[in-house]
């Protein structure tokens, strides 16, 4: 195992939708409302149109190798590395959105959380004493390479 990539964003095909419905929405609004009404119409139509891009450039990519966990949380976090030498314990988690108040770049008691869906991350308690949550999609291939880097021949093979 060399290299593992998972890239993930908030768009999903209901968000899509929904974005698209409000949209069109706003901007049948805008066609159908008096010249006085326009403007304010425009504007917020505007407003749905510029939240619908922002959420489209969101992306949470995760990078895993002989080095750690890469992180780059676009427009967030720029290439953070997670090191194996200074994890203390990695593992899957599944955790609830009342843990860190939401999706997206976060703060709670559990210490930092970067997720854009979902319910599960890889939870890293850092020997520093500080613990992360790196939302994933796959939990399964994670798995496999948290074993192999971590724990694993990965690992021995490295140090």
């Amino acid at each position: 195992m060399n290299v593992y990539r998972e890239s993930q964003s908030f768009m999903s095909k209901w968000l899509v939708l929904l974005s698209v419905l409000l949209i069109g929405w706003k901007l049948y609004t805008v066609l159908s409302a008096s010249v006085i009404n326009n403007l304010a119409v425009l504007l917020s139509a505007a407003l749905f149109l510029i939240i619908f891009v922002l959420l489209f450039s969101i992306r949470l990519k995760t990078r895993y190798d002989s080095e750690g966990i890469h992180v780059r949380f676009v427009p967030f976090v720029f290439n953070r590395l997670y090191a194996w030498s200074e994890i203390e314990e990695v593992s899957l988690k599944k955790y609830s959105l009342f843990d860190y108040g939401g999706w997206g770049y976060r703060f709670g008691r559990g210490g930092i959380a970067m997720s854009t869906s979902g319910n599960m991350g890889v939870q890293l308690q850092l020997k520093s004493g500080k613990k992360v949550l790196i939302g994933t999609q796959t939990p399964k291939e994670v798995q496999s390479v948290i074993d192999y880097y971590y724990s694993g021949e990965g690992r021995n093979s490295n140090a």
